[in-house]
């Protein structure tokens, strides 16, 4: 499964100054599955796990080597989440953004914080 998932894209503002309050996007374009799916609709309309389970576990987020934030997450996260954010520029440091799926699998996206006068 993991060939076929793009790696995940983040926006920061161009200009950030020593202080300031900043909004961070992070998209992701990741399938969603919770498994359920009917079982022999034609004779007993049951819900059951049909196929595997595939979902976003975790989004863990860096200001440099500092874990800031968890986002821990169930199988009822939509298709291709968007993820907005504020952290406080305080260090001239990267952002990077961890995403986990329920396999272990992991993607990371890195942006750098660099001052603007």
């Amino acid at each position: 499964m993991a060939a076929r998932i793009k790696p995940p894209r983040m926006r920061i503002p161009r200009k950030i100054k020593k202080d300031d309050v900043f909004k961070v996007k992070v998209r992701f374009e990741h399938p969603s599955f919770t498994g359920l799916g009917q079982v022999e609709p034609e004779t007993t309309p049951t819900f059951n796990r049909a196929v595997p389970v595939n979902f976003i576990r975790n989004m863990l987020v860096y200001y440099g080597e500092e874990l800031v934030t968890r986002f821990n997450m169930t199988s009822a996260i939509a298709d291709d989440p968007m993820f907005t954010f504020k952290l406080k520029a305080v260090r001239e440091e990267p952002i990077t953004v961890a995403f986990i799926n329920n396999e272990g699998e992991r993607w990371e996206v890195s942006a750098d914080i660099k001052f603007t006068t």
